[in-house]
C-alpha cells in the first residue's frame, strides 16, 4: 500500500509540472491587432487601389515590440518593423499575415485597379511633393529634393526589404540595376501625410559611338548620264627603228659568228621564223636562214630590203646575194 500510494502521488506531481510548464511557456497572442491606413484612406478598411501605399501597423499592448515580421501574400519579400509601408501591383485579394515568435494574426486586403484622378490636387501645405525624374538610367546618380516651406525633418526610404532611412531636404541614389522603384517621403514625422513617387530604372547606355554615315545624294532626275567611259585600246608593243642596210650590216655580223637569229627579235616582234626571199625565187625561215650564213665568210649579200607591218614590225626580207657565190650558199 505504502508503494502503491508514493507511486500515485508521483505520477499527481509530474502531471501538475507538465500543466504548469505548458502554461508558462503559452505565448499570448491576443495582444496584437493590425491596424490600416493610406494616403488617401486614413479609416479603418480594408479596401484599397493598385499603386495605393499601405501602412501597416502592429497595435500591441505587449512590452516588448522587435520581431514582427510582414508577409503581404504577393511574393513580395518579407519586412520587419513595427509600422512597414507596402504597394500592391496587381488587383486581387491578399492575406496579409503579422508573425511574432509562435503567433500569427492575419489581415485580408482587397486591392482594385486605380481610377482616373480627375479630383484637384491636394494643397500644397498639406502633402509634400517630391521633386525629381520619373525615369533614370541604371549607374547614374540622380537627386530627389523637397520645398516644403514648413517642413523642419525629412525622412526618405525605398520602399523595399532592407531600406534605410535618410534625412535631409534632399536626397541622392544610384541605381545599379533596372526596374521599377518606390521612393517614400514622410516630412514634419507625420505618416498619414506620406507621399511616394514611383521611378523607372532603365539600363544603362552603351558608350559604342556609332560611326557617322552620310547618305549618298539623289540623282538627279533631269541630268544626263554620263556615258560610260571606254575601255583604252591595249598599248602597241614599241618596235625599235631599223633600215635596211642596218640589218643587212647585222647579217654580215652572222656571217661572221658575231650574231644568231636570236639577236633579230625585237625587230621581227619576236617572230624568227618570217619568211625570207632569196634572189626573188627561193624562200626560208629567217632562222634557217642565219644558220645557213653563219661562217661562210664568202657569202656576200649585195642588197637587203625590209617589208614592215604598220606596227613597224619586220615581216618579211628580201635578201640578194652575189649568185657565184651559190654554190657555198
Amino acid at each position: 500500500m505504502v508503494l502503491y500510494t508514493f507511486l500515485a502521488l508521483l505520477s499527481i506531481s509530474m502531471i501538475i509540472l507538465a500543466f504548469q510548464v505548458t502554461v508558462t511557456g503559452r505565448e499570448d497572442c491576443s495582444q496584437i491587432s493590425i491596424e490600416l491606413a493610406s494616403r488617401n484612406n486614413a479609416g479603418k478598411h480594408t479596401s484599397f487601389s493598385t499603386g495605393e501605399v499601405i501602412t501597416f501597423k502592429a497595435a500591441t499592448t505587449a512590452g516588448s515590440n522587435s520581431g514582427l515580421t510582414w508577409d503581404f501574400g504577393d511574393s513580395t519579400a518579407t519586412t520587419s518593423g513595427l509600422q512597414v509601408y507596402h504597394a500592391f501591383t496587381k488587383a486581387g485579394t491578399y492575406m496579409v499575415t503579422l508573425s511574432h515568435g509562435k503567433c500569427t494574426w492575419n489581415q485580408e486586403v482587397i486591392i482594385i485597379n486605380a481610377l482616373a484622378d480627375n479630383t484637384p490636387a491636394p494643397a500644397a501645405d498639406l502633402y509634400p511633393t517630391i521633386d525629381g525624374p520619373e525615369e533614370i538610367l541604371a549607374g547614374r546618380a540622380v537627386t530627389f529634393a523637397n520645398s516644403t516651406a514648413n517642413a523642419s525633418t525629412w525622412q526618405w526610404q525605398l520602399l523595399q526589404r532592407g531600406a534605410e532611412v535618410h534625412s535631409g531636404r534632399s536626397v541622392t541614389y544610384t541605381f545599379s540595376s533596372p526596374g521599377e522603384r518606390i521612393l517614400s517621403l514622410i516630412i514634419n514625422g507625420d505618416s498619414s501625410k506620406m507621399v511616394t513617387k514611383h521611378i523607372m530604372v532603365f539600363p544603362a547606355q552603351s558608350n559604342h559611338k556609332v560611326p557617322d554615315f552620310t547618305p549618298m545624294p539623289f540623282p538627279d532626275e533631269n541630268k544626263t548620264p554620263e556615258p560610260a567611259p571606254v575601255p583604252a585600246a591595249p598599248e602597241k608593243p614599241k618596235v625599235p627603228s631599223v633600215s635596211d642596210d642596218e640589218f643587212k650590216f647585222m647579217l654580215s655580223q652572222v656571217v661572221d659568228k658575231q650574231k644568231n637569229a636570236s639577236d633579230f627579235s625585237a625587230y621581227l616582234c619576236e617572230n624568227i621564223n618570217a619568211r625570207v626571199l632569196l634572189n626573188d625565187k627561193d624562200t626560208d625561215t629567217f632562222s634557217h636562214f642565219c644558220s645557213r650564213i653563219r661562217g661562210k665568210r664568202r657569202f656576200k649579200i649585195e642588197v637587203v630590203n625590209l617589208i614592215k607591218d604598220q606596227n613597224g614590225c619586220v615581216k618579211e626580207i628580201r635578201v640578194r646575194y652575189d649568185k657565184k657565190f651559190l654554190g657555198i650558199f
